[in-house]
């Protein structure tokens, strides 16, 4: 390729890894790439969608996709990070690339199974990978997980890839979402390139209790959510989804036109309160859905579609959550993407998985399927009040410190952490309160030299190097 075409298609990169709003399209990508595969049947052109191996492979690659994150959580720690290497985004891409056609075409046409669960295993892990890769870059890029910015890329080309994968003839549509890997990381990669690895400073342990307490609450829920929809999905009857197929297809289309209209709601009334409050209305969907199946045969295919839709949008919502997080400085970006990806990887396995083995055991599905249902209700329920109770905290974390109150104990706690004195953790608050430095002189009756030299051994102490930074870190803006 010529130095010109090479210009232009580095320069169309980094329009995509660095705009407002496209910028998230990779972590899109890592999204629709298991969508595509698993909810649209023309991915798999030799085999029904709900064939055993298919459903088997499946669930391997939740396993896969939950487990992996959650490992690397555990090993990188809270002061280490994964950095996002050329070598390791394009091998662990190329993998899950090949790995998918494997799945699709040889693991369905051999005579052993374990070539699709080992294509699948793989597939899965691939994905958890570049999960966590995306979560690092875009914490690098100070990315803001607003709702806003990340439903029109998410939803829109959810939408078209969804769209596309399913009215491709024959072996294209495999081919399709074997590539949506390899362009997460190629966009990856040029994000590198434009950008210097750089990680959001971590507020102190102490100062970020109540942010891991309720990413604890809301992952817990997020969890149990994803667990119910997809014992929902899984129970129903083939009869009641006509054509069984397309019904997953239109469940994921169902929740990605949802986050598109809750973007456009929020902006056209310009409503200023989180996106984040919409997470009990999702909690009583489900307990909706629930109750649509146990009341009448005829709303099974209703709550079908209901239960697919409300935990795609459960997880667009706890990834955004856990990147607001990530950038107040209450997580590292890799346990806290580890933790959106896995809450929900995991719920939908051990839902589906539990329906499974109700439907498999002779005599357990007449007598199991309803009250469980009915137990299931009952934990949604009382997982909604505990989302109301805590919708306040979960709201107000993702704000700046408003009260003095909460400015100080960030203030006492940088100054335990990071052993300042008396007088540097004095000199802190105020800056923290908006004082110049000659303000603080003032305030305190000594010389604008002293504070500017106090300033320096707080910034050398911290690790940071201007004003801006510092006032950012302690009002968890980034």
């Amino acid at each position: 390729m010529s130095e010109g075409p090479q210009q232009r298609a580095n320069t169309v990169l980094a329009s995509v890894v660095l705009g407002p709003r496209l910028k998230y399209l990779g972590l899109t990508l890592v999204l629709a790439w298991h969508y595509c595969l698993w909810f649209v049947p023309s991915s798999f052109p030799t085999t029904f969608l709900l064939d055993d191996r298919i459903t088997f492979a499946w669930l391997i690659a939740l396993a896969a996709a939950a487990g992996v994150p959650l490992v690397l959580a555990w090993q990188l720690g809270r002061r280490r990070h994964l950095e996002a290497r050329p070598a390791l985004v394009w091998s662990v891409s190329l993998l899950g690339s090949v790995a998918t056609m494997m799945l699709c075409t040889l693991g369905m046409l051999a005579e052993t199974q374990w070539v699709a669960y080992a294509s699948a295993l793989v597939v899965g892990g691939c994905a958890g990978v570049l999960w966590v890769l995306w979560g690092e870059r875009l914490a690098c890029q100070k990315a803001k997980f607003t709702l806003g910015r990340v439903a029109p890329t998410y939803g829109g080309f959810l939408l078209a890839l969804v769209g596309v994968t399913y009215v491709a003839p024959g072996w294209l549509a495999p081919m399709i979402v074997a590539v949506l890997p390899l362009l997460s990381g190629l966009l990856l990669c040029a994000q590198v390139r434009e950008l210097p690895q750089c990680h959001p400073r971590l507020l102190p342990a102490k100062a970020a209790i109540q942010g891991k307490n309720t990413m604890v609450t809301v992952t817990v829920i997020s969890f149990v959510a994803a667990f119910v929809c997809y014992y929902t999905v899984a129970i129903v009857p083939w009869e009641a989804l006509d054509p069984v197929q397309d019904a997953f297809t239109l469940g994921i289309v169902i929740g990605a036109a949802l986050i598109l209209l809750f973007a456009v709601l929020q902006r056209t009334f310009r409503d200023g309160r989180s996106a984040f409050r919409v997470y009990p209305w999702l909690l009583l969907l489900i307990v909706v859905a629930c109750v649509m199946y146990l009341a009448d045969d005829r709303l099974d295919g209703a709550a079908f579609l209901l239960a697919v839709a409300i935990s795609s949008l459960f997880e667009i919502l706890l990834t955004l959550y856990m990147g607001v997080l990530t950038q107040r400085g209450y997580a590292p970006p890799a346990i806290a993407f580890a933790l959106s990806g896995s809450a929900i990887r995991l719920g939908i396995c051990l839902g589906n998985g539990t329906a499974l083995v109700y439907e498999r055991v002779p005599g357990w599905h007449d007598v199991l399927v309803r009250p469980t249902f009915v137990l299931l209700v009952a934990v949604v329920a009382g997982l909604l009040i505990t989302m109301v109770r805590q919708e306040y905290a979960i709201e107000e974390l993702t704000r700046s410190p408003q009260a003095t109150s909460e400015l100080a104990a960030i203030v006492n706690s940088v100054a335990e952490e990071f052993l300042l004195s008396e007088r540097e953790r004095e000199i802190l608050g105020l800056v923290g309160h908006g004082y110049t430095a000659s303000a603080v002189a003032e305030k305190l009756v000594i010389s604008p030299y002293t504070v500017n030299t106090h300033i320096q051994h707080i910034y050398r102490k911290l690790g940071i190097h201007k004003r801006s930074e510092l006032i950012g870190y302690l009002h968890r803006s980034g």
